[in-house]
Parts: structure tokens; sequence; C-alpha cells
């Protein structure tokens, strides 16, 4: 797996669920809270519903306590000859829109004297036993019982008509209410949206219904006691709707509480709204949810290749260097275009170690150099020393006869002088095959420079060569070997004094900076071109005619003794600049 597809599987599954943990948190709370929204509406709507018909059963029973005290009634003693009465219930019933399907009236002895349906006209009343009695004070005349007759549910009213001129009553007023009344009722109230309405009496049987269900299914004479209706008030929940030919439903139930002084029937008014079109909206909301998490998963995605690319290019390109780097191809990646700080630090972390390794490598293979010139030196100082010391002596001797001459002298002298310059190179080699470990003891790093500068300050004037020191650093007190420091920037200085020219300059400086000690010795001559730079410290290289090569390895030897190291660079006037970095930790 690579670390662009990682990044991006990351990047897809968190954005996924996150917006999923959020999605169904929201939907479920904004169901919740509709479902609520949703009950306690139709929780009121079937409160309000339920008051409309109460208050139009007891509109009807003060119409008729209202009629029976009319004069037009008293003809009742008369059995009605003049028709009077059944005219006037005629007129009651066509001026109240054919909301009472029958009105009548019988004499005491239950006979019907009067009438709107003239074949009803000598008839006995009709036969109704489950008459209720209103609980009212003021309504306790008045009787209601429900009915099913041929053309559909329908309530009876009755209340005894008064005699107008002595104590007792003439007969009895019957009204029947169509029940077509009560369901335009229930019409109304739903007609412009996707509710239902049910009439439930006081034995949970359905007594009416909304349009809908009529139309739907065979109602009257169901019951529906498993339903939830409350004893007062009104209440919500949710149920299931297979008898009604629904999945689930949403109802508000509420129980009758009257209308003034009118008590109420013990009736029940439950509303009703699948819940298929009451959560319609949450649906809704879903799908555009779903969108939304489309749309964001596909922003989110373009968005996470963008980024997975930025972080994983320069790991590529780091790999492909590295793969590069192990077949000898030693180019530097360029550094990375991004603002990802990780990656950019990644990235020099990462050039920082292949230039430690180049670096440790080259240390090895110079390491491997010193070794055998080390090993060679060795033996020629052992097969040099003793012969010369042999000659010498021969030499000293022969120089003792007093009977040499001129010429003799002369050839015993250049012996002499020739194993004495010897010497020196001798004890190099025996420097360079086993270096001395420093005697570190805290030196003052100045002092130190001073000495050195004025050792060769004679030899410098003699040269027309000027010195120059830029001590920037305080008074630095440093752990070293004195005589080997002084040693290091002797080499330097006389090297550089060997290339400057008459008139030129040398100059020695010290600087803190990060924590080191810097040393510097810089001039004015040819520099060291670049190409040669990282072989100048090599045993034996050497761009003086006559030199051996090893003053600069010796020199680097001493440094990296010291825990630091040695770089050659331009100077500001365009000539070579030693630079030694010593740790002051």
């Amino acid at each position: 797996m690579t670390a662009r597809s990682a990044l991006l599987r990351a990047f897809f599954w968190m954005l996924l669920g996150s917006i999923t943990v959020m999605g169904v948190l929201s939907f479920v709370e904004f169901r919740r809270a509709l479902q609520s929204e949703i009950a306690d509406n139709l929780q009121f709507g079937a409160g309000a519903v339920k008051e409309r018909i109460d208050t139009f059963l007891f509109t009807q029973m003060e119409s008729m306590r209202v009629w029976r005290n009319l004069q037009v009634m008293q003809d009742i003693r008369v059995n009605d000859v003049d028709k009077r009465i059944s005219n006037f219930l005629a007129e009651l019933q066509a001026g109240q829109g054919n909301i009472y399907q029958t009105l009548l009236c019988t004499d005491t002895s239950g006979r019907v004297v009067a009438a709107t349906d003239r074949a009803l006209i000598g008839k006995m009343a009709p036969s109704i036993r489950a008459w209720q009695q209103m609980p009212d004070s003021r309504l306790k005349d008045v009787f209601i019982a429900t009915t099913y007759q041929r053309t559909g549910e329908a309530v009876v009213l009755r209340t005894l008509i008064p005699n107008a001129f002595g104590r007792g009553n003439i007969g009895t007023l019957y009204l029947t209410v169509g029940w077509g009344a009560v369901q335009g009722l229930l019409d109304k109230a739903v007609a412009d949206g996707s509710r239902d309405l049910l009439l439930l009496d006081a034995q949970g049987r359905v007594i009416a219904a909304s349009s809908a269900l009529r139309e739907r299914l065979d109602l009257p004479h169901q019951r529906m006691l498993h339903w939830v209706v409350p004893a007062v008030g009104a209440t919500s929940y949710v149920h299931d709707g297979a008898a009604l030919g629904y999945r689930s439903l949403l109802v508000g139930a509420a129980a009758s509480s009257g209308y003034q002084q009118f008590k109420g029937l013990g009736w029940h008014i439950l509303m009703i709204e699948p819940t298929s079109e009451a959560f319609r909206p949450v649906w809704r909301m879903l799908w555009g949810m779903l969108v939304l998490l489309l749309l964001t998963l596909a922003l989110g995605l373009w968005l996470a290749s963008r980024l997975a690319g930025r972080i994983a290019k320069p790991i590529v390109d780091l790999t492909e260097f590295t793969r590069r780097f192990r077949q000898g191809d030693e180019t530097l990646p360029s550094a990375p275009v991004t603002t990802i700080s990780e990656v950019t630090e990644l990235f020099r972390a990462y050039v920082d170690m292949i230039q430690a390794l180049e670096r440790s490598r080259e240390q090895v293979v110079r390491a491997g150099k010193l070794a055998v010139v080390g090993e060679m030196a060795a033996v020629m100082v052992h097969e040099i020393r003793t012969p010369m010391s042999i000659v010498r002596s021969s030499a000293q001797l022969l120089a003792r006869h007093t009977t040499l001459g001129e010429r003799e002298r002369e050839l015993i002298g250049f012996i002499l002088s020739e194993t004495e310059r010897l010497n020196p190179l001798v004890n190099m080699l025996l420097e360079c095959a086993r270096p001395k470990s420093p005697d570190v003891r805290p030196q003052n790093v100045h002092a130190i420079v001073d000495s050195v500068l004025n050792l060769i300050a004679s030899r410098a004037e003699a040269a027309g060569v000027h010195l120059e020191r830029d001590l920037e650093a305080q008074e630095v007190v440093f752990a070293c070997d004195r005589e080997q420091m002084m040693q290091v920037l002797l080499n330097l200085v006389l090297n550089a004094l060997e290339f400057v020219s008459t008139g030129g300059r040398v100059a020695v400086s010290t600087y803190l900076e990060a924590g080191a000690l810097w040393l510097c010795v810089a001039d004015d001559g040819p520099g060291v071109p670049p190409p040669i730079r990282e072989l100048i410290f090599d045993p034996f290289f050497t761009r003086r005619q006559g030199g051996i090569g090893l003053g600069l390895t010796i020199v680097q030897q001493i440094v990296q003794a010291h825990g630091g190291d040695i770089s050659v660079t331009d100077s500001p006037w365009g000539g070579a600049a030693f630079n030694i970095r010593l740790d002051m930790k």
C-alpha cells in the first residue's frame, strides 16, 4: 500500500464516519421533533373537532328546548287538526339545510300527531332503548340516543312539551339529526390534508369517519377498543394502522369535554395521519442529506487527493533519490514545494542524513587511506632512520680526520646537511603513522593565536605579507592540546604564506556561533579550486613543489582528535579560507 492510498483511505473513512454519525443524529433528532410536533398538532386538531361536534349537539338541544315552548306546539291537544305543527316542523327542517332527517311530535300516549314525514302520523313513536339523559341540571329534560337507520347512523333527541295552560306535559318532541351533518364537520376539518378522522362512541364503536375512510372501508359498528382513548382531555401516540389499511399511524385522540352546560356523551375523536405522509419532510431531508453526503465525499476526496499528493510526492521523490543514490547518482533532490512543515522538515532531515552518510563514507575511505599510509610510514621510518643514523655517524667520524682536503670536507658537509633535512620528514611520517593523543587542558585560544602569529611575524615580514588578526569572540577558554593546536595554526598560516604574493595578506579570525568556536585562516592567494577541495586533506596530495602532502592530513587528524572538523572555502578576498569548527559543549 502506498502512502497516497493509505492517506486517501484514512481521509475517506474519517470523512464518511463523521458525516454519517452527524447525519444519523440529525435525522433521528429531526424525526423525533417532527413526530412530537405533528402528534401535538393531531392532538389539538382532534380536540378542536370534538369541541365542534359538542357545540353542534348542544345547539340542537337548545333549539329543541326553544321550539317546545312555542305556541304552535299547543295544538297537540286538538290532534293538530289544521296540520300547523307538521307545516312548522317541515319549515324547520328546510330552514336548517336538511340537517334534520325527521321532526315529529307525539301526544302523551306516544302516538305521532305531527311529523315532517306524513307517513309517520298516527303511528307510535320510535322505539329506542338506549336513551341517555343529560346529566346537566339545565338539560336534564333532554334525552339523546344514537341509532342506525336505513339512511345510516343518526342522533335522536327528545324532550317533553309542557302544557302552557296548566300543569303537566301535553306530548313529546323528537328531533332526528342526520349523520351527514356530523360527517360534514369531519370532512371539513380534514379537507385540505392527508389526515382522517374517526368518531367513536363511549363503547369504542366507530360511529362516523371522514370521507376518505368512508369510501375505502366499512367502518360502522367496527369496534376499536384496542386503540388508546383518554377518559378526559387529549393524547397522542403511534399505532399500527393495519385495520385502516396503513402500515403505521400517528394518532391524536380527544375525549368529549362538552360545551357550556352540555357535558358531552363520552364520545372520542381520533385524528390519524400515516407516518409515511407525516415523515415525508424527514425523508426528503434524508435524501437531501444523502446528496449532500455524496457531494461532500466527492469534494473531500478531491481535497484529500490533492493533500495526499502533496504529502506523498516528497516521500516518493526521496524514495526515488534513495534508489538513484544506491546506484551511484549523488545528485540531491530539489526541495519540495509545499506548505506542510512536517514534509519540509522530513526532506531536510533526509538530505542531512544522506550528506552525513556521504561524509561518513568519505571519512571511512580517508581512514582507510590513512591506515595504509600509517602502515607504510611506520615501515619507511624504521627502514630509513637506522641507515640514516649510520650514515650521519659515519660522516661525523670522517669529519674528525685532519688529513681531509677541502673537497672531502665539502662532501661530508653535504651528507650531514641532507641527513639533517631528512630528519623532519621522517618525524612527519612518524606523526602521520602514529598520531599522539592530545594532552587536553583548558587553554586560552586567543593566546595560542597570538603565539603563532608572533612566531611567524618575521617570516611574513621578510616575504612582504601582512598578517591580520580578527578575534571577534571574547576571551575563549577551550580544552585542547596547546602544542597540537599551535601546530595546526602554524601549518595553515605557513601554507598561506607559500601561496600569497608579495603585498598580500593572511588573516586569522575567531568567532562563536551556535555553541561552536570557529577558527578561520584566510588569504588573498589563488584559492583552492572546488574540484580538489575534498582531496586536499588526503595523504600525499600536495600543490607545492617539493611538498610530500602530509601537512594538511596531520592538521585534519589533530582537529578531529579534538572533536571538531575542518573545511576549505573561498575567502572574502577570493583566496582560500580554512575553517575549523570546535564544539564548545
